[in-house]
């Protein structure tokens, strides 16, 4: 779950613009993390899932923030808890490695912080590299974006490879869809994949929503479909909010 900043479009049409990311995203292997924050400006996103598992009903909070610090780096907060099992919290810096209005995005993150299992910590690290692009249509500004990450875990003999995508359509309706698919592999384990559609729907100048001082704030309700060593279908909520 992440913002993007629209950077300044191009017309194309719809096939032309699929066509070239699936190009380019096997090439570039990166993000939605490739746009740079504007400086003095950020994004948060607090989400929670439930998620039914041949466990039972499992429950998942994450929290993400970040902040455009100055024009040569951003710096963030990753935080995510599964019931009382499992979690981490990092710190990061993304780097802008290609920017413009009329290019591909590309940047880099470093994460440092820990991860724990039953809260028993271990130091970890996360290492992304991400690219982006967005191409104007008739239906709105349509973007993509994909990030492959290189993560170490202390409590792990070896390190977790992940590929992700993040897919949408910006436009001036009050909903609009989104994608986001999640891959991970590692020796000695099963390869894993998450399969997320949403919908983001705009909560500004909604009578109910500027009462409770949500503006200028989204929300995004999604379906999760997990499979890693069982299958699980969650329901993902998510506030967004820039400020």
């Amino acid at each position: 779950m992440f913002d993007l900043p629209s950077p300044q479009p191009r017309t194309s049409r719809p096939g032309v613009f699929v066509l070239a990311l699936c190009l380019a995203a096997f090439p570039l292997m990166a993000k939605a993390g490739a746009w740079k924050r504007p400086v003095d400006t950020g994004f948060s996103a607090t989400s929670v899932t439930l998620r039914k598992s041949e466990q039972g009903l499992v429950s998942e909070f994450g929290y993400y923030r970040d902040f455009g610090l100055s024009p040569r780096f951003d710096l963030g907060i990753d935080l995510n808890q599964q019931d009382n099992q499992s979690g981490h919290a990092l710190v990061f810096a993304r780097l802008p490695l290609r920017q413009g209005p009329r290019r591909t995005q590309v940047a880099v993150e470093l994460a440092l912080g820990g991860n724990h299992t039953a809260f028993a910590w271990h130091p970890m690290y996360r290492l992304t590299l991400s690219a982006g692009r967005n191409w104007a249509t008739r239906q709105g500004l349509f973007w993509g974006s994909v990030d492959l990450a290189y993560e170490q875990r202390g409590d792990a003999d070896y390190p977790l490879w992940k590929l992700d995508g993040s897919f949408g359509l910006e436009s001036n309706r009050r909903v609009s869809p989104l994608l986001r698919i999640e891959t991970s592999l590692s020796r000695g384990n099963d390869f894993t994949y998450a399969i997320t559609p949403s919908l983001r729907i705009k909560l500004a100048n909604l009578s109910l929503a500027d009462k409770l001082g949500f503006e200028p704030r989204d929300l995004t309700i999604g379906l999760e479909y997990r499979r890693a060593k069982t299958q699980s279908l969650g329901l993902k909520v998510a506030l967004w909010h820039r400020f």
